[in-house]
C-alpha cells in the first residue's frame, strides 16, 4: 500500500534532505537517548537502587546478593548463604523486615523482631513466608555484621551536595541493634546510636587502624551516590545504611532519599547535626 504524501511528510523530506551525514548521525543519538532516558520513569524502592548499583563493577562487591522474592529465589539463596533477609522493597525503619537461618539439614529458624520459631516441613516454612511477606519483597543475603556487646551494629552515613557542587559526607553514626534483634532501628529494636568511632573502638575492629575504616567508607558512599545521582537528580541528600563485617569489610545495605537528620541530634556533638541542616538551606525549586 503507497503511503499518503501530506504536508507533514513533505516537511519531513525537506529536512532530512538539508541534514547532512554528520548532522543526521548526531539527531539519531540525541532523539535514541531522549528515548532512553530513564530519569522520569525511575522509582526510589531498593530494588531499583540495588539494580542500578549493582551495574558499578567498583560497587557490586560492597552489595548484599539480592534477589526479588519468589520461592524459586528463596531457596537458591538459603541454599547458597544458609542466612538470608527477607524486606519489603518500599518500606523503610526495619519494618517487615525478617530473617531466615538453616539450622541444620531438615530445621529452619526464622526471626520477627526478637521472636524466633523453627520449621522443620518446607510447606509450612513457603506458607509463613508467603503470609508473612505478601508481595513486593526482596530477599538478601545476611551480613555478619560487626557487634558492639554482642549486639549488631550498622551506620548511617549522610552523603549531601549543594547545588552544582560535588558530594560529600556531612556526618555519620553507628545504631547498635536492641538485645535480641537484628534490625538496628532504633525505635523498633530499642537500640541506641553512638559514634561510629566509639562503635568501632568497642567492636572486634578495634584491631584495625580506625582512619583506614573510615577511609574506605566515606569512599564507597561517594562513589554510591555519584552512581545514583543522574538517576534522581532532584536528589541532594542521600541517607546510606553501611555496615562493617566482622572482617572490617564495606558493605552497603540501602540508601534513603528521606533520611532522618534528627538521628544525628542523639550524639553528644551536634556539629554534624547543624552542618546538614545547612545544605536544607535555600533550596532551589526542582
Amino acid at each position: 500500500m503507497k503511503q499518503k504524501l501530506t504536508t507533514s511528510n513533505l516537511k519531513w523530506f525537506s529536512l532530512m534532505n538539508a541534514i547532512n551525514c554528520s548532522g543526521l548521525k548526531n539527531m539519531i543519538l540525541l532523539f535514541s537517548s531522549k528515548k532512553r532516558n530513564p530519569m522520569t520513569k525511575l522509582n526510589t524502592s531498593k530494588w531499583t537502587k540495588y539494580k542500578l548499583l549493582r551495574k558499578s563493577s567498583k560497587l557490586s562487591v560492597h552489595l548484599p546478593k539480592t534477589a526479588w522474592l519468589r520461592k524459586s529465589s528463596f531457596w537458591r539463596m538459603i541454599k547458597k548463604y544458609r542466612e538470608i533477609i527477607i524486606k519489603p522493597t518500599g518500606s523503610y525503619g526495619g519494618n517487615g523486615v525478617i530473617r531466615i537461618k538453616k539450622m541444620d539439614s531438615s530445621t529452619y529458624e526464622i526471626q520477627d523482631g526478637a521472636k524466633k520459631k523453627n520449621f522443620t516441613e518446607h510447606t509450612q516454612l513457603n506458607a509463613y513466608i508467603k503470609k508473612k511477606a505478601g508481595k513486593n519483597n526482596i530477599i538478601q543475603q545476611r551480613i555478619p555484621l560487626a557487634t558492639v556487646n554482642d549486639r549488631p551494629f550498622d551506620l548511617r552515613v549522610m552523603v549531601q551536595r549543594r547545588l552544582n557542587s560535588p558530594w560529600e559526607v556531612t556526618g555519620k553514626l553507628a545504631k547498635v541493634a536492641g538485645k535480641g534483634f537484628i534490625v538496628t532501628n532504633i525505635r523498633m529494636s530499642s537500640g541506641k546510636v553512638v559514634s561510629v568511632e566509639h562503635a568501632l573502638k568497642n567492636s572486634a575492629l578495634k584491631t584495625m587502624r580506625a582512619a583506614d575504616l573510615l577511609s574506605q567508607l566515606d569512599k564507597v558512599a561517594l562513589q554510591a551516590a555519584q552512581k545514583l545521582a543522574p538517576f534522581y537528580p532532584w536528589v541532594r541528600t542521600m541517607g546510606i545504611d553501611m555496615a562493617f563485617d566482622k572482617e572490617g569489610n564495606v558493605w552497603i545495605i540501602e540508601v534513603n532519599f528521606a533520611p532522618m537528620l534528627e538521628l544525628f541530634l542523639k550524639l553528644k556533638d551536634k556539629s554534624m547535626f547543624h552542618k546538614m541542616k545547612s545544605f536544607h538551606k535555600n533550596k532551589p525549586n526542582k
